[in-house]
């Protein structure tokens, strides 16, 4: 018997549920380092492809760009995934191929890194709904289709680009859905900055199944820190030890407490490359509308 829809053949953590059961069309995720997000994805797909027959999900992956470890660790968690995806589809009745079987790791991370990493589950024998990984491209954004899943979008060097490329073809087909994650970019000039950063005035209570917010762009977003993630569970360790540590032991023994605030606290840091931050701008322009003028500095004004 095929399993029901949105019933995960693997189990979820509290918050990780709070997201995949969702119908939301659009969908941003804030979470913490290793909370988890990269595997609620691989569900996410894994749940599109086997609701509808024929479906296309475009798993759009920061890895590709950003060098050999990240490659390789995502390459890892593929390889988890698509043993996941075989045993939900042996449950359901249905046959698993890709571009990747019979590979040892090292071949699938040259798969991987040339985009060539597509995954089919078929109906029968020609219906099939199929995922890809590439890169978060924009010269080639124009030729995606389907549902888009971007992981690490904080990280993607172009990435208002091909944002802004994904956003014709959400518009034109009810059916596709998409979905962004990340970690505070760590350069305030980065596009999503200034479109996920949450509401100044936004207060987030400890929940381990996360908290919801709306982004000043308008998008839905949910979030997950190192509290919200230990009270679900999941627990830090100890960078010497191994030992299990609360968020404020962990963030004690950081040597960089800047960085430990980004990637577990989820702060938006003002203090990259640059001059002025963008929400820096934004807070100015709303203060300033309607009641100050504006010089054009860039014209001469000696003559």
């Amino acid at each position: 018997m095929a399993p029901k829809p949105k019933d995960p053949i693997i189990k979820l953590r509290p918050y990780q549920e709070e997201v995949f059961r969702r119908d939301y069309r659009r969908l941003f995720l804030l979470w913490s380092r290793q909370r988890g997000k990269s595997h609620l994805l691989a569900c996410q797909a894994l749940d599109w492809m086997m609701e509808e027959r024929g479906a296309l999900v475009t798993f759009i992956s920061a890895s590709i760009v950003l060098g050999t470890e990240a490659l390789l660790k995502e390459a890892m968690i593929w390889s988890k995934f698509l043993d996941m995806m075989r045993l939900a589809a042996n449950q359901a009745g249905l046959k698993v191929t890709t571009t990747a079987d019979g590979l040892g790791l090292d071949d699938v991370c040259d798969v991987f890194e040339h985009s060539k990493l597509e995954t089919k589950i078929w109906f029968n024998n020609t219906i099939c709904s199929r995922s890809r990984v590439i890169a978060p491209n924009p010269d080639t954004a124009v030729g995606w289709t389907g549902h888009i899943i971007g992981d690490e979008v904080g990280r993607w060097p172009n990435a208002r680009d091909v944002m802004e490329a994904v956003s014709p073809f959400m518009s034109s087909n009810p059916r596709f859905s998409l979905r962004y994650a990340t970690t505070p970019p760590p350069d305030d000039k980065h596009y999503t900055y200034e479109q996920f950063i949450p509401p100044a005035d936004q207060e987030f209570k400890l929940n381990p199944r996360g908290n919801w917010y709306r982004s000043a762009s308008g998008i839905l977003c949910h979030r997950v820190d190192a509290w919200d993630g230990s009270a679900a569970g999941v627990s830090l360790y100890d960078d010497d030890t191994g030992t299990p540590v609360t968020p404020e032991e962990s963030r004690k023994k950081a040597s960089d407490k800047q960085a430990w605030d980004r990637n577990f606290g989820l702060q938006f840091i003002i203090g990259g490359t640059a001059a002025v931050s963008p929400a820096a701008i934004a807070r100015a322009m709303e203060q300033g509308s309607g009641v100050c003028c504006g010089v054009n500095i860039t014209e001469d004004l000696s003559l």
